[in-house]
């Protein structure tokens, strides 16, 4: 574990770049950076009082304060996992920055109901929230609320996982600009079954990495960014080191109302990576006439030694046929879009098994307050 809070002068946060050429295969950005420039800790307060959370949570890290509620089973500790690092880009320099102080989770048996982290902000300024979980040998359900209403936020969780099981449930729910980072190193034996879906607000930039070490280790991912007259940047990277890895994502974004949905996903086989498998597919419906989808799958096999290795992508124009159906059936043009996304998501979120009923009671929720 690392103890130490990392660090970042000035001077070296004033040299990062949001992205280096050439970082990710996708190589260009779709996220606004230059209201996240005008909405830097360097412009903004680094301090917030709490705001109301109205979701029953375990962890809620609101504002600059924070309050623990743990379950039996779930170790409360300070310090990060190392997993990522100020000088990475600039996004993570103004996170450490700001950042006040870092809290870690260390599940050591297995949780019966879902472990429930709650990140919020409700003022403007500039906040950083740090989470670090471990788990090894156990059983759990996780679910991850990302929550800005005002201001910047900006959200890092930190996975370390070996022979354990997880369901990971994400809920994104913003308004204003957010930076989320998931990074997720999995251990032998590993399996990890996650479903993400984000209500993009401002500016939404929302990365995923995952490295599968571990022999037999297991990823199942899906995903759901919608933009309904905001904008998401959704990101998820896959890298495969272990033998026999698994790996699957699929993603299905919508844009409405001059929404913005990007995904860009990334899956690299390692030569180390023998007998894998790996599969990327994205896809994007526009809604509408005005809004934008984007879909940049990526995959790249560096063995010969390969189980299976896909990767599709597609951006599609909202079925009218479809629409006009549903309307004929009684239903309003927003009715039909809600039923249209829910069951998609309902299709999304069918890999989860102690989580899927919380995932689609979000979905639903999402929709219903954006449609």
């Amino acid at each position: 574990m690392h103890s130490m809070l990392p660090k970042i002068t000035l001077e070296k946060l004033e040299a990062l770049e949001y992205q280096k050429y050439g970082d990710s295969p996708t190589i260009k950005s779709y996220t606004k950076w230059k209201l996240f420039e005008e909405n830097s800790p360097l412009e903004l307060p680094t301090e917030a009082k709490a705001g109301e959370v109205k979701i029953k949570a375990h962890v809620i890290l609101s504002g600059s304060e924070a309050d623990f509620n743990l379950p039996a089973g779930v170790e409360l500790g300070e310090g990060t996992l190392g997993l990522s690092s100020p000088e990475e880009s600039r996004i993570l320099g103004f996170h450490f920055y700001a950042l006040k102080k870092s809290y870690r989770l260390r599940i050591t048996e297995d949780l019966l109901e879902p472990l429930v982290v709650v990140s919020h902000l409700s003022e403007k300024a500039f906040i950083s929230h740090h989470i670090s979980i471990e788990a090894e040998g156990v059983k759990a359900p996780i679910i991850i609320h990302d929550l800005s209403e005002e201001g910047t936020k900006s959200l890092v969780v930190e996975l370390k996982a070996k022979n354990a099981e997880l369901e990971i449930l994400t809920v994104g729910k913003h308004k204003s600009l957010s930076h989320y980072l998931l990074r997720a190193s999995l251990g032998e034996g590993t399996r990890v079954k996650a479903f993400t879906v984000i209500s993009g607000g401002k500016m939404s930039h929302h990365r995923e990495d995952y490295s599968l070490e571990g022999a037999k280790s297991e990823l199942i991912l899906r995903g759901m960014p919608i933009a309904v007259g905001s904008s998401v940047d959704y990101l998820t990277n896959v890298l495969q080191y272990g033998e026999r890895t698994i790996s699957e994502t699929r993603v299905h974004g919508f844009s409405y109302q001059n929404g913005w949905a990007v995904h860009r996903g990334v899956a690299k086989v390692f030569e180390s990576a023998k007998n894998s498998v790996s599969e990327v597919i994205s896809q994007i419906t526009i809604m509408d006439e005005g809004s934008l989808g984007v879909s940049v799958p990526m995959l790249e096999v560096d063995t010969g030694e390969i189980e299976a290795a896909a990767h599709s992508s597609a951006v599609r124009q909202f079925d009218e046929d479809a629409l006009f159906y549903l309307r004929s059936r009684g239903l309003e043009s927003e009715e039909a879009l809600n039923l249209f996304i829910h069951g998609i998501g309902e299709a999304l979120s069918g890999h989860l098994e102690r989580l899927r009923g919380k995932a689609r009671g979000n979905i639903l929720e999402l929709i219903e307050g954006l449609l």
